[in-house]
């Protein structure tokens, strides 16, 4: 498990470098409510969904690797 947690770290932070770089301005000007939040009017790439899945390995991997630490001298129930 300490290697597959490392490996999905790894690919989440890859991910997340990756999904800053590719959606970049997702801000649009909602015009019937006037603000500035993002919209959903490209469809799937309104979302940035690389990133997301990045930030998701990337707890996912922190998780299986804190989980996968056994102390020494203790019993596992």
């Amino acid at each position: 498990m300490k290697k597959s947690g490392t490996v999905l770290m790894i690919g989440g932070i890859i991910l997340l470098i990756l999904g800053t770089f590719i959606f970049k301005n997702l801000n649009y000007v909602n015009s019937v409510d006037s603000h500035p939040w993002t919209i959903n009017i490209n469809g799937i790439k309104s979302f940035s969904w690389i990133t997301f899945s990045g930030g998701l390995f990337f707890v996912i991997g922190l998780i299986f690797n804190i989980s996968s630490h056994v102390k020494k001298g203790e019993r596992i129930l």
